[in-house]
């Protein structure tokens, strides 16, 4: 076999550490079970059953048809270098991934780079993807056998319990001619959902899809109060300025929302205290009594910068990752949209309209679904060359801003079952005299 070479694509004997499972190799192909004996005479059979000790057992060793399940890992290894493992499996033992070696943590590739100020051009962190993904040889492989087994009806939960945020959803994939398989973008080829540990709950997205459904219930920060008129055709209960009343309706067990909507800032930090939304601390809301969410038929919407990324709470001394997302999953939502990076509010503005409008257009297309189309559409809109002009030049400067408002469809994440609907309440006509 040959040797992985060290550096950006691998780091051989790394020991995979951090929140989450462990990674383990593949479990093997399980024997035929054994023919029944009669117990011979000489062996006493006990009067009462015998109780045995409980086993681990991954409950989603069994994925229904169609479904996949990427899972990713911490792992460290030199000194002051981070790593992932990657495994992989769906309905079929034959279809597994499992990372013969780390991959190193791609820092500059990451979407909150691209943030007010920063000098990374847009078109830098999009070949970037394509590059490393060539490095990633044996996951856009697995991913290939299951786009030629299971077509559009392919559904990728990424179960990514590291704080890296690396956007898989950008994932350059390769065509197959043979299999009809075309080349692109994971996000824009693939149902593709996050997921990540939620510890106290155990909930996982392989069980039953959630049917979401209701008036919708938002909140907005003043510079952001144009959202509300994303809703417009929807029964809404609006709350704009302060989230004082916004969080006091989620104490109401007969709320009967299907969608929980803030469009508001957040903040993002390393630490607990560091993390905020509507000027709310992470502490604060993970301390707010959320029985509305309990049912699991509401959709949580997060239209707040880096609302979708995760930090590992090892400072307050557990072994996890929190965040907003997790936070509300936690609490009871059928799943969450959130953002991995910082969107400016007029451009926020626009994509979401555009998202929320493909949600809820069909009741019956699913969440991720939506989201699927949503980024196939951003990426017909690439320029073709990417780049290729002179660097300060006028076109250069428009190439580089379409690029990034790709970049910015990609940073609204969703997190939960792959098969979940939106169906919201259309406000009565007025009957005019």
């Amino acid at each position: 076999m040959s040797a992985e070479p060290s550096g950006p694509r691998g780091l051989g004997g790394a020991i995979p550490l951090g929140p989450g499972m462990p990674a383990r190799p593949p479990a093997p192909e399980p024997l035929a079970a054994p023919r029944p004996a009669a117990v011979p005479e000489h062996v006493a059979e006990p009067s009462e059953a015998v109780r045995l000790p409980a086993a681990p057992v991954d409950p989603d060793a069994r994925l229904p048809a169609g479904f996949a399940k990427l899972s990713v890992q911490r792992a460290y290894g030199e000194p002051g270098q981070d790593a992932f493992w990657l495994t992989g499996h769906s309905g079929e033992l034959e279809s597994r991934l499992d990372s013969e070696y780390t991959r190193l943590r791609p820092d500059d590739l990451v979407l909150h780079n691209l943030r007010p100020g920063s000098s990374m051009p847009p078109s830098e962190i999009l070949l970037g993807l394509a590059e490393w993904s060539r490095g990633q040889e044996p996951l856009v492989r697995w991913i290939n056998v299951l786009r030629a087994r299971h077509g559009a009806e392919l559904q990728l939960v990424v179960w990514d319990d590291t704080d890296y945020d690396i956007p898989w959803e950008l994932l350059h994939l390769t065509g197959d001619q043979e299999h009809g398989l075309v080349s692109g973008i994971l996000g824009a080829l693939v149902t593709v959902v996050r997921w990540t540990t939620v510890r106290e709950a155990g909930t996982t997205p392989f069980g039953t899809p959630a049917s979401c459904s209701g008036h919708v219930l938002g909140y907005y920060a003043e510079q952001m109060r144009r959202d509300v008129e994303v809703f417009e055709e929807y029964v809404h209960r609006a709350h704009i300025g302060t989230p004082r009343t916004f969080l006091t309706e989620l104490t109401r067990p007969d709320l009967g929302a299907g969608l929980v909507y803030m469009g508001c800032h957040a903040e993002y930090g390393a630490r607990a205290h560091e993390v905020r939304i509507a000027s709310v601390s992470w502490s604060d809301l993970n301390r707010q009594a959320m029985p509305a969410l309990r049912d699991g038929s509401t959709l949580v919407c997060l239209n707040a910068c880096e609302s979708g990324r995760l930090f590992d709470n090892r400072g307050r001394g557990e072994n996890a990752l929190r965040g907003f997302a997790e936070l509300f999953l936690r609490k009871g939502a059928g799943g969450c949209i959130a953002t991995s990076g910082k969107v400016g509010d007029d451009i926020a503005h626009l994509l979401i309209k555009e998202l929320v409008g493909r949600v809820c257009a069909d009741p019956d297309l699913p969440v991720a679904r939506a989201l699927r189309e949503f980024r196939a559409s951003a990426v017909a809109r690439l320029p073709d060359p990417l780049s290729w002009l002179d660097v300060g030049s006028r076109a250069y400067t428009e190439r580089q801003q379409e690029i990034l408002l790709v970049l910015y469809s990609f940073m609204f994440l969703y997190f939960g079952h792959p098969l979940t609907t939106l169906r919201l309440r259309v406000r009565a006509q007025e009957v005019r005299a």
